[in-house]
């Protein structure tokens, strides 16, 4: 009830405080007097991409609700930071005397989930996706039947190309470069470059890098790309990016080589961009699907890190030796 009320007195001062500085702030602009979206941003954040099915069509959080979700993450961070017992048994699991943190392929130290619910329009959204009005993925079918492999394409262990691109490093993984760019485990930041011409977008994770053509006269689709091949325009103060001709391989929630994203960049304050895509492939979705997002200014002084993908990372290298390895069995065997 606390928090609640905190809640409520916090979301007051801050709407007051908005109102009176959103009459001085003025968007900044570049050289050429487009809105200036440079610098390093971040879209962290506990709202999930979809919504609880319990919600319904409540895209709107409560202040309670929204308390709730928030200490309920700040409690489970303070279970996993606390000091492990050392008298705990061996193994893992409640019944070995275990923390539970041997469950875990990454302990807490690694993720960077943010710790907010995201507000828009004065709203704790209780999910990214806002059309669909109950913030699901609209399925046409068994949305499983995208996930299913090709019987007669290469097994999951045959070689280096049916492993999954985030695994092969080629690209990072849960449509964090995007489009649509969705925050992920870690990494969730991104470094904004224009010119009159062009607009680089540079994820931090496995430092995706999509070139955005300005003014362009349409799509260049005689190669599939990584992150498909992306066209912008300005409308008023707004930077509309479509978003066709993606790589086969990378196929976002199921989607087809039919996919197209259409993004919108809204610089709202000196610290947000909002974030509007609308995802449509007629072949996969029943309908197109619209999913809001705020990207949130990172300190001036903390730059994107090198995200160092293969150092570490010895599973393509172990799934490879472990495949060579049962080759000479099967060859003694058969001597």
């Amino acid at each position: 009830m606390r928090k609640a009320v905190l809640l409520n007195l916090v979301a007051g001062i801050f709407s007051i405080g908005l109102n009176a500085s959103a009459q001085d702030w003025e968007i900044p602009r570049t050289a050429v007097g487009r809105p200036d979206l440079q610098g390093v941003w971040t879209n962290k954040t506990l709202t999930p991409l979809t919504r609880n099915r319990e919600l319904g069509e409540q895209q709107a959080l409560t202040r309670e609700q929204t308390a709730r979700l928030e200490d309920g993450h700040q409690n489970y961070l303070d279970a996993e930071f606390a000091d492990s017992d050392p008298s705990r048994g061996a193994g893992f699991g409640a019944q070995a005397g275990d923390d539970g943190n041997t469950e875990d392929g990454y302990n807490e130290f690694w993720k960077d989930l943010g710790t907010r619910i995201q507000m828009i329009n004065g709203e704790y959204r209780s999910s990214i996706i806002v059309d669909p009005s109950d913030g699901q993925i609209p399925y046409a079918g068994d949305p499983r039947a995208r996930f299913r492999r090709d019987p007669n394409g290469p097994g999951l262990y045959d070689g280096p190309e049916a492993r999954p691109l985030a695994e092969r490093c080629l690209l990072s993984f849960g449509s964090h470069s995007g489009p649509p760019m969705l925050p992920v485990m870690y990494n969730n930041n991104y470094q904004f470059v224009q010119t009159a011409d062009y607009v680089v977008i540079l994820a931090e994770m496995a430092h995706d890098a999509r070139i955005i053509r300005l003014n362009d006269s349409g799509h260049k689709l005689a190669m599939n790309k990584w992150m498909g091949d992306s066209v912008g325009r300005w409308e008023g103060d707004t930077l509309i990016v479509e978003t066709k001709g993606f790589n086969p391989q990378q196929n976002f929630r199921g989607a087809s080589q039919n996919l197209s994203v259409i993004e919108r960049f809204s610089r709202i304050s000196e610290s947000e961009i909002l974030y509007n895509f609308t995802v449509e492939d007629s072949s996969v979705f029943s309908q197109p699907f619209t999913g809001e997002l705020v990207f949130n200014a990172r300190p001036s002084q903390e730059s994107i890190y090198e995200y160092a993908c293969h150092e570490g990372n010895y599973a393509l290298s172990g799934i490879l030796a472990g495949a060579r390895e049962l080759e000479r069995q099967n060859e003694a065997t058969e001597q």
